[in-house]
């Protein structure tokens, strides 16, 4: 008598422990499975931007650097200006010197500084100056910048300089200014009007007398 035919188990469709199958396919992080060309696109991309630099969050060009800092900015913080150098910041006691510069309202002095920090002025060794925006700075050994010439700068002499403090210890009241001054031998006529120019900046000036 025959024996009794036993079916065979069928294969598992996953592939599992006991059954055969292929092997599922190996996926790639980026494109479908063994995506050799999206490896060569990945490494494109990579040397593409090792030529710009690595952009920033909102995905524009990282901006050119500036060249090395030179002379005393190097080394030291800078600072701004004495008040002595601003017109709205002379005192009665502002000493006067052989040569003094103005600053007038609305010269981006602090702006100037940041640039030369930034590596964007140029130092010129000869003069032991900074050149930036179109004006010239020295620097004290402190890192206290000196303002030399340039546009928004307005160079004064002693006497010059003293009568513009007088204008201002007046109030603005050019008359009782002259008065202040008239037994002065230091004082010319010819001091008054490059002062008046200086003053006519000043929060106090009234207006010519």
């Amino acid at each position: 008598m025959a024996r009794p035919h036993s079916p065979q188990p069928k294969p598992s469709a996953g592939g599992g422990s006991g059954g055969g199958g292929d092997p599922p396919r190996r996926r790639t992080a980026v494109g479908g499975a063994d995506d050799g060309g999206s490896l060569a696109a990945a490494q494109e991309k990579v040397a593409e931007a090792s030529k710009y630099g690595r952009p920033g969050a909102s995905g524009r060009r990282a901006a050119p650097r500036a060249s090395p800092v030179k002379g005393p900015a190097a080394k030291i913080p800078l600072k701004p200006p004495n008040n002595r150098h601003n017109v709205n910041g002379i005192r009665p006691q502002s000493p006067p010197k052989n040569k003094n510069t103005i600053v007038l309202p609305g010269t981006d002095v602090s702006g100037d500084l940041a640039d030369i920090t930034a590596g964007r002025g140029t130092w010129i060794e000869q003069a032991n100056q900074y050149e930036v925006n179109g004006r010239r700075y020295m620097v004290e050994s402190t890192g206290t910048v000196i303002p030399v010439s340039g546009p928004g700068f307005v160079n004064l002499s002693r006497p010059e300089y003293r009568v513009l403090k007088q204008l201002i210890s007046s109030g603005g009241d050019i008359d009782a200014a002259r008065e202040a001054l008239r037994r002065d031998p230091s004082i010319s006529e010819a001091d008054w009007q490059p002062a008046l120019d200086v003053f006519k900046h000043h929060k106090s000036y009234r207006g010519e007398a």
